[in-house]
């Protein structure tokens, strides 16, 4: 008479077949998270270089701007410094000419009274 396997070593048979399925399926997943792991790695080193190119374009922008700054504020005070001699000269040849036409007023006032004084002085023909 043919013995068939007792019921035990089929359930075991089964178990093995599951707990095989189950590590091939790990071992898939295993192998996607790794790839996963790996992309994620390069996306973050590349997003580092990224950054790292970022602030070195955002320096160099920001070392041009402070230098254009710097000469604009040169500038500025150079001209403010000619702004303000040329109106220091502006101011005293005003001075000059107010004092020039004061001393002509008086001239013509000391005229005027010099010649109303003799008119005054003189006799009227009449």
């Amino acid at each position: 008479m043919a013995s068939s396997p007792p019921p035990e070593a089929d359930e075991n048979a089964g178990e093995n077949v599951d707990i095989g399925s189950i590590l091939a399926s790990d071992s898939s997943k295993i192998m996607e998270l790794k790839e996963s792991r790996a992309e994620l790695l390069s996306r973050v080193q590349s997003l580092k270089e990224d950054l790292q190119q970022w602030r070195g374009k955002l320096d160099t922008q920001v070392q041009t701007y402070r230098r254009e700054l710097g000469d604009l504020k040169n500038t500025l005070n150079t001209e403010v410094d000619q702004l303000k001699s040329e109106f220091q000269d502006l101011r005293e040849s005003l001075q000059k000419q107010l004092e020039t036409a004061s001393k002509i007023t008086d001239k013509i006032s000391e005229k005027r009274k010099s010649t109303e004084a003799k008119s005054t002085d003189s006799p009227i023909d009449g």
